[in-house]
């Protein structure tokens, strides 16, 4: 059966301010559409996509703003197996990994099933496990959405890759709390002179054998700010737009990867809708691999099934 694909937008960017960062990234999902509608090549990308539009209703209420994105991401998952979803502020890499999650959990309390283990492999400059404890006083921030995704227990720890992490970006409490619950991070030091593909490939081949369902969440500020300078927070060193687009491509072909978070497209501070684009052309090829992976799946399914009946 073809794949076919749900995209959302979620057009917030509250808890930024709650962190200092720059304000635009509301507009991530108008800027997006634009560019990403008018790609065309051989793949069925478009022709297999259902658009769901923008998450609506958004307020300066961010735990419930969060609770309508992941609405929506849910009500993709629940009718499609695969999706994209656009930011939108980075705090809604929570949104999105708890509607794949509960959608998940309807499926398989439908069928009396466990729930699958959900993985993660955050592409950015930051940890962002930022804590977050509203009925304390302690804000949300566009920095938090891994911290409220492995407390409130969407997230296991050890499903949590942090992949191009950037020294100088994170605290020390920050580096203490992933240190803590034994979270993988790939720091980025690590991934200079061409190695980050080949670190991404075994990062996500790790979390392959461990999860039955991965989401890749992507912060354009991972990308360095020649390549991405629309972001909240940019970055002077970082990931090229080659290598970003390599990684959801292999992500992409993965068959337990499900969905593709991209957040912090602020096009207030773009130049030439460079970040936009990267974002657009990112889309594109994650979902391109990803029909190509599983049309060739189906070929050589039916190839196996043909030589046992002969």
């Amino acid at each position: 059966m073809e794949l076919r694909w749900g995209l959302a937008g979620i057009p917030d960017h509250e808890a930024v301010q709650n962190v200092g960062g720059r304000l635009g990234a509301a507009r991530g999902p108008s800027a997006f559409r634009p560019i990403f509608l008018k790609m065309k090549g051989r793949d069925s990308v478009l022709e297999t996509m259902t658009d769901f539009g923008d998450v609506t209703g958004i307020t300066g209420q961010i735990e419930q703003n969060h609770q309508k994105a992941a609405e929506k991401v849910a009500e993709i998952h629940r009718d499609r197996a695969f999706s994209v979803i656009i930011g939108g502020s980075h705090d809604h890499g929570f949104s999105h990994l708890k509607g794949i999650r509960e959608a998940l959990q309807m499926q398989v309390h439908a069928k009396g099933k466990t729930t699958p283990r959900l993985g993660c492999i955050n592409i950015d400059a930051h940890l962002d496990v930022r804590k977050a404890d509203p009925a304390a006083g302690i804000k949300i921030t566009s920095g938090s959405p891994f911290y409220l995704a492995i407390e409130s227990g969407v997230l296991h720890a050890r499903g949590l890759v942090e992949f191009g992490i950037q020294n100088h970006c994170n605290a020390l409490e920050l580096w203490q709390y992933v240190e803590s619950k034994k979270v993988e991070v790939v720091p980025f030091e690590k991934l200079r002179e061409g190695k980050a593909i080949a670190a991404f490939s075994k990062s996500l081949k790790r979390l392959v054998q461990s999860c039955d369902a991965i989401a890749i969440s992507l912060d354009l500020d991972a990308a360095a700010q020649a390549f991405a300078p629309g972001v909240s927070a940019p970055q002077a060193e970082g990931f090229t737009s080659s290598e970003i687009i390599q990684m959801v491509e292999i992500a992409g072909r993965e068959k337990k990867v499900v969905s593709l978070g991209i957040f912090e497209l602020n096009p207030e501070h773009d130049i030439d809708g460079r970040t936009a684009r990267l974002a657009a052309t990112s889309a594109y090829h994650f979902v391109a691999e990803a029909l190509r992976a599983r049309t060739a799946a189906k070929r050589t399914s039916g190839v196996r099934i043909l030589s046992r009946s002969k």
